[in-house]
């Protein structure tokens, strides 16, 4: 049951320790079938970069968690919405490292988006290039990501 920071910490370590080579394999498989969709020429870049982020927060998390700063509201809010998006644990525990534990954005720094955006990191505020042109998209979890939409980036530019 999640009564606080130290509860979480328990519940991700546990959760990581279940998660083995297989699921690995099996989430780098759901990566191929979600970036279906992406140009040819991000598509190898977007699963590399998202099989890797996936690992790391596996190895993080079983290596111990570090202090969650976020609020429970917060927490429960983004569980609710992976729920809904009946996103796989390996999801659910690569967007709580990534956003609560690491306080990075969903996806990294880099990341490439056509038009030649990407996401980008000043004075520790994320930006991403696609956040509000996703807000609709019922299966993309950019509402609850910590990064912010890139001021320049416009909706029509996508």
């Amino acid at each position: 049951m999640l009564r606080d920071p130290a509860s979480l910490k328990t519940i991700l370590r546990d959760c990581a320790a279940s998660i083995s080579i297989f699921d690995i394999m099996r989430i780098r498989e759901f990566i191929e079938r979600e970036c279906a969709h992406v140009p040819g020429g991000y598509r190898e870049a977007y699963i590399k970069t998202y099989t890797g982020i996936a690992v790391e927060a596996v190895l993080g998390l079983k290596g111990g968690v570090g202090d969650i700063t976020a609020d429970r509201k917060s927490i429960l809010r983004t569980l609710k919405r992976l729920y809904e998006t009946s996103s796989p644990l390996i999801v659910v525990l690569t967007v709580i490292y990534r956003n609560f534990i690491l306080s990075e954005p969903l996806h990294p720094v880099g990341t490439p988006f056509p038009g030649g955006y990407s996401v980008t990191e000043e004075h520790g505020t994320y930006y991403c290039p696609v956040k509000d042109k996703q807000k609709d998209n019922p299966s993309a979890l950019c509402d609850i990501c910590i990064a912010e939409q890139t001021p320049m980036a416009q909706e029509d530019d996508f």
